[in-house]
């Protein structure tokens, strides 16, 4: 089975983690397996891993869509007309190159991963030209989206054309039918899931107190210390913006407590200004990319998600494995996940007052956040990766094989 995988990521997250894993299980089973998505300094580490480690073919494609605001007046319209303009231009040229590469390489199968609603017309178009069996995953929808009556019979038309749209979680599913003006039932939905079962590694030696005291003594910070960990990419979807105003409120009562986050974005320069103006510098510390996130899991105290939107995070269910206890915003599909006070604490979406609250309550009571945690690693073995995984390649397989079936016999 030839299988390609498309992405129009600039940067490293879920959606790419995602990609990595369904590169993985191809490769296990021996398809041929390729993906193709912008070479930038953001995927650099992506493009290693599949190279380097996991030996699958990769074709830089530059396919990313550039952002255009809505406009609300003439004067804006005016002002905006040559980068729209520009924009139409650099959708069909995109077009042309993408249908161009799939004529080339010619897969049998294609996975398309679309980080948001209104991105990737061109790429599902350009399968849809060629009739190549694809699944369409939609990884964030968080609210219904409107589109114009062309853009709609577009989608419609690539839609039935050896096509499967498919969500991630239930939240996800329902906003990409009333986006797209298609029955729900014919939206396919397969939730992300996790390892709950980890390989042994050297850490693994060391009992829970080594390890904190060891990733305390790499990061610089005293062996005492609480560590707040939040795995995301540096974006203005991640809300980060409502977690710092928190910090300088919570640091006299708790005089131990370091911010550690985990990714990389295009924010990480307004965020570093953000936290020297708040005088917070030497209790945030920005990583990067890291790749022994297990680590910082099994040693720091809490995980803060203060996110504004989601599909469903692959960070919150990994959390969730390594028994760590989770404060994060009750927003789109982690409700579907966490249940508030349960397996967790939910805030209100970018309430800083809240999640004060939230965080203060937790560091307060740590053995009901203990008690929590325990029983989120019981609720996260209903979302098992290799459940994720199956049911994926079963519509994989499924998509083909319509194909074939509806083919002429010659």
């Amino acid at each position: 089975m030839k299988f390609l995988i498309l992405l129009s990521s600039t940067t490293r997250g879920g959606v790419e983690e995602y990609a990595l894993k369904i590169a993985e299980e191809a490769k296990r089973k021996k398809w041929d397996t390729h993906i193709a998505f912008p070479e930038t300094d953001g995927t650099n580490s992506l493009i290693e891993d599949l190279q380097v480690k996991q030996q699958i073919s990769y074709h830089p494609l530059d396919i990313a869509e550039k952002y255009i605001a809505p406009v609300n007046t003439i004067k804006e319209l005016i002002q905006t007309i040559l980068p729209r303009l520009e924009s139409i231009v650099e959708k069909w040229l995109h077009f042309w190159h993408i249908l161009f590469f799939l004529w080339q390489l010619k897969p049998q199968v294609v996975m398309l991963n679309i980080p948001w609603a209104d991105q990737c017309l061109t790429s599902i178009l350009a399968c849809g030209v060629l009739k190549i069996p694809t699944l369409v995953v939609f990884h964030l929808i968080p609210f219904k989206f409107t589109f114009s009556n062309i853009t709609l019979k577009a989608y419609h038309w690539a839609y039935s054309r050896n096509q499967k749209w498919m969500g991630i979680s239930e939240n996800n599913r329902k906003f990409i039918a009333e986006s797209f003006s298609l029955p729900q039932t014919e939206i396919l939905w397969v939730n992300n899931g996790t390892k709950v079962e980890f390989p042994q590694t050297l850490d693994n030696k060391l009992d829970k107190k080594q390890l904190r005291d060891k990733v305390r003594i790499e990061l610089g910070i005293p062996e005492k210390s609480q560590i707040m960990l939040t795995v995301a990419r540096l974006s203005s979807q991640k809300g980060y913006d409502y977690l710092i105003p928190t910090i300088p409120h919570l640091l006299p009562e708790f005089r131990n407590l370091y911010f550690v986050w985990v990714g990389d974005g295009e924010q990480k320069e307004f965020l570093c200004q953000q936290i020297q103006e708040y005088g917070i510098g030497e209790r945030v510390l920005l990583l990067g990319h890291r790749c022994d996130i297990p680590r910082l899991l099994q040693a720091a105290d809490l995980f803060v998600f203060p996110t504004y939107y989601e599909g469903q995070p692959f960070a919150i269910l990994e959390a969730m494995a390594f028994n760590l206890p989770i404060i994060a915003s009750a927003t789109n599909g982690i409700p579907e996940v966490i249940k508030h006070q349960i397996h967790g604490l939910l805030t209100r979406t970018g309430d800083s007052c809240d999640l004060l609250e939230a965080i203060r309550w937790a560091l307060r009571h740590p053995k009901q956040m203990e008690e929590m945690a325990t029983l989120a690693k019981q609720r996260v073995k209903e979302f098992p990766e290799i459940k994720m995984l199956a049911k994926t390649f079963e519509i994989l397989q499924n998509v083909n094989f319509e194909r074939k079936r509806k083919s002429p016999t010659v």
